[in-house]
């Protein structure tokens, strides 16, 4: 009989392992949201090890710990949803993720976790508080962001109502087993999928609905050798396999993502597709070179001179913030000026120009920049190849 005490400590640690995998990638590598997310992976990550662990040891000192942790990750949350939009929440959302982070684990030591009304009153604070994040990133200004940051948001908040909808089991006696752990191995599912060009989000999804499928068929196989005959064991097993599943991914990907540049990424370009950009740009996706890259196109270049930009990005194939201290003999000074506050702007080390007419600026965050930088080689390559590829087909 697989019990739901045992069936939460599995999950939970299958879902630490997953979000522990990515917190690890996410501190190796330089980017504007480093700190964010490794603040929010961080808080989750620890979270559900310590509360399979508070499971396995039946600590009550452990239990309350893993609530305590809880009142912090909406402040969390709202940090990483505010430096993906590039701007501040609203006040009064800032206010109660920040008295509820400070107020809420206050009141679980006073009460000791043992008083009903403060597990309620903090279930209901951090369901709230992570409707109105929801809300802030659903109602964003999407042309202040790029296609590609777009994407990145759409994907990270649909993986995160879903870990809302599944945290509520985490409160029902009735339910099985707790499936938030579900819901966080597949935020680290999301994150490790690293959007490009495309479609990303609906990528994504059916994946994630094919691995739960994969993880039903598994659990009715398995179930009845298992000696799982009551539909409540055999839903266990499926959440079970589908955190399992879900790890297992997130680290193989991460795995295959860290170690894909012992092939090289002018390899990686030679195989590329061409055809189109979105194409080009999807078929790089995973390369660690072009971690966080970000497309400045359209709306991200409507208060720059975009004809000035075109022609000064043309003249170079790799601009880096080194660079534009340089003298520049074939730009005007507005153009590096406008360069030099786009790239401040965005956070980014290098620009790269993947597409003449549109413009589309490629810009990235990468460690060690200067006009010494190896990677310069690759993106100058990385560039000829894009444009090549945002060239308009007869």
């Amino acid at each position: 009989m697989l019990d739901r005490l045992a069936a939460q400590e599995l999950v939970d640690g299958l879902s630490a392992i997953a979000l522990g995998a990515s917190v690890l990638v996410v501190a190796r590598r330089a980017s504007p949201l480093r700190a964010q997310l490794g603040f929010a992976l961080g808080g989750l990550c620890l979270f559900f090890a310590m509360r399979a662990a508070a499971g396995a040891c039946g600590s009550h000192v452990l239990n309350l710990a893993t609530l305590e942790i809880v009142g912090v990750l909406p402040l969390a949350a709202l940090l990483l949803a505010e430096a993906m939009l590039r701007r501040h929440a609203p006040r009064m959302l800032k206010v109660l993720a920040a008295l509820g982070a400070a107020a809420m684990p206050a009141a679980l030591i006073v009460t000791d976790g043992r008083a009903p009304m403060s597990s309620w009153g903090l279930g209901g604070y951090v369901i709230a508080s992570l409707a109105g994040v929801t809300i802030l990133l659903v109602t964003r200004d999407r042309a202040s962001l790029s296609r590609q940051e777009n994407a990145s948001v759409d994907l990270l908040m649909a993986s995160g109502v879903l870990l809302t909808l599944l945290s509520l089991t985490d409160f029902l006696p009735q339910a099985p087993v707790g499936l938030s752990g579900v819901g966080a191995a597949s935020i680290a599912f999301a994150i490790g999928a690293h959007p490009g060009a495309g479609q990303p989000v609906k990528r994504v999804v059916i994946q994630v609905l094919a691995t739960g499928l994969a993880a039903a068929a598994c659990a009715l196989a398995f179930a009845h050798p298992l000696g799982l005959t009551t539909p409540v064991g055999q839903v266990r097993l499926g959440a079970i396999l589908l955190a399992l599943l879900l790890s297992a991914g997130v680290v193989l990907t991460l795995y295959q993502r860290e170690t894909v540049g012992v092939e090289g990424f002018a390899s990686a370009l030679a195989r590329a597709d061409t055809s189109s950009l979105d194409g080009f740009l999807e078929t790089l996706a995973s390369q660690p070179l072009l971690a966080g890259l970000r497309l400045a196109e359209g709306p991200l270049l409507a208060d720059y001179d975009a004809a000035g930009l075109g022609v000064a990005l043309a003249s170079r194939a790799v601009w880096t913030r080194a660079a534009l201290s340089e003298p520049w003999r074939d730009a005007d000074t507005r153009a590096r000026d406008e360069l030099d506050d786009l790239m401040a702007r965005t956070e980014a080390t290098h620009a790269v120009m993947v597409s003449p007419a549109p413009l589309r600026i490629a810009l990235l965050t990468l460690p060690g920049a200067g006009p010494a930088d190896d990677a310069e080689t690759d993106l100058a390559l990385f560039h000829k190849l894009a444009v090549l590829a945002a060239q308009e087909r007869p």
